[in-house]
């Protein structure tokens, strides 16, 4: 009966303290990878263009 108490408690604590405490570390350990990643070469994905206007308008 004891053992089965003490197995109820635990399971309490596994679901409302473990659970979210491992879903929390993911995300931290997720964050520092992103944040040593280069974040230069995102910056770098962008591709500025010239706008230039061409008229399709008229002869040739």
């Amino acid at each position: 009966m004891i053992f089965a108490g003490t197995d109820v408690v635990l399971e309490v604590v596994q679901m409302f303290v473990l659970g979210p405490r491992l879903i929390l570390s993911v995300r931290e350990y997720h964050a520092e990878l992103v944040a040593g990643s280069d974040a230069d070469t995102s910056m770098n994905s962008i591709v500025f263009q010239e706008h230039v206007h061409i008229s399709t308008s008229g002869t040739v």
